[in-house]
């Protein structure tokens, strides 16, 4: 009777496929025994070598549909995909007991059952990561062409698709960030990568980790953030839309604080201030533009 080889006693985490692969190739060499072994033993009343050759090739092809059908059933996932609504934030616990807080608007997906590695997809917004440690199980959390890969620790993801700038932040421990290509180093506390997705370029640097998370907890603190993202955050936050002219407007860089319990007009009034931008609201629709007097 066939049964899957345990691993080997070498085995190391993040070799399952190939733990998989060498199963697979043990399970297709023993089969291919019984098979030659019951054509060529008790099917020695099979004369020609044509018959035998067919006979053969059809028992092979039915043992690769097998082998074939189960890593496919082993390989597939069920991913459940979370939203946060406009003007809420959402806390989420995953599989492995971490814990993730989602901002409005934004979108995680994560498999209903974690293997060997820890993988989760911000797919849109930003979340904050509370990873419960686990030397065994490295945590991946990938958002756009980048990924972060932690044992345990806390951090920070900011990554909206229409936002060139994403943004990285270490609260506690220690945080390796990179592509596909290569790694940008390991961050630790209150050190921030920005990413630009337009040039593919990125910078660490230095700010108060606390500050730029405190959102979980209604304090938004926005820190050197071109205008589009903050019109963003507006539009999540009390469920508008904001409508200005792009062109004019978008290359005002913005650092602002504000609580979500302040009222849209009182944040109009500090985007005033700053930028002098005249607004008017007319039910869910804001309208900004520069003002005449400057």
């Amino acid at each position: 009777m066939m049964q899957w080889r345990r691993p080997a006693s070498g085995y190391k985490v993040g070799e399952d496929h190939l733990q998989d692969e060498e199963a697979m190739r043990a399970v297709e060499k023993e089969m291919l025994h019984h098979i030659h072994k019951e054509i060529f033993g008790k099917w020695h009343f099979i004369k020609t070598s044509a018959a035998k050759y067919t006979m053969a090739a059809s028992l092979l092809l039915m043992c690769c549909s097998a082998l074939f059908y189960m890593k496919l059933s082993k390989d597939k996932t069920n991913w459940i995909a979370v939203t946060a609504k406009k003007g809420n934030i959402k806390i989420v616990t995953l599989p492995d007991g971490s814990t993730v807080w989602l901002n409005s608007g934004s979108v995680i997906k994560f498999p209903e059952r974690f293997g060997k590695t820890r993988e989760i997809q911000l797919v849109n917004g930003e979340a904050y990561f509370d990873v419960k440690h686990d030397n065994n199980s490295p945590f991946i959390v990938r958002y756009g062409s980048l990924h972060a890969r932690v044992l345990g620790t806390a951090f920070n993801v900011k990554f909206y698709k229409n936002v060139s700038d994403v943004r990285l932040t270490v609260t506690r421990g220690r945080v390796e960030v990179g592509n596909k290509a290569t790694s940008f180093g390991v961050l630790t506390l209150n050190k921030e990568m920005i990413y630009n997705q337009k040039g593919a370029t990125h910078l660490i640097r230095t700010v108060d980790a606390e500050k730029v998370a405190a959102w979980k907890s209604n304090e938004i603190n926005l820190y050197s953030v071109p205008f589009n993202e903050l019109a963003m955050r507006l539009e999540n936050t009390y469920n508008v839309h904001i409508n200005y002219d792009h062109e004019k407007i978008d290359h005002l860089i913005t650092t602002i604080h504000f609580s979500n319990g302040n009222n849209l007009q009182y944040v109009l009034e500090i985007i005033k201030t700053i930028h002098h931008l005249d607004y008017m609201v007319k039910g869910k629709e804001v309208y900004l533009e520069k003002s005449l007097n400057n």
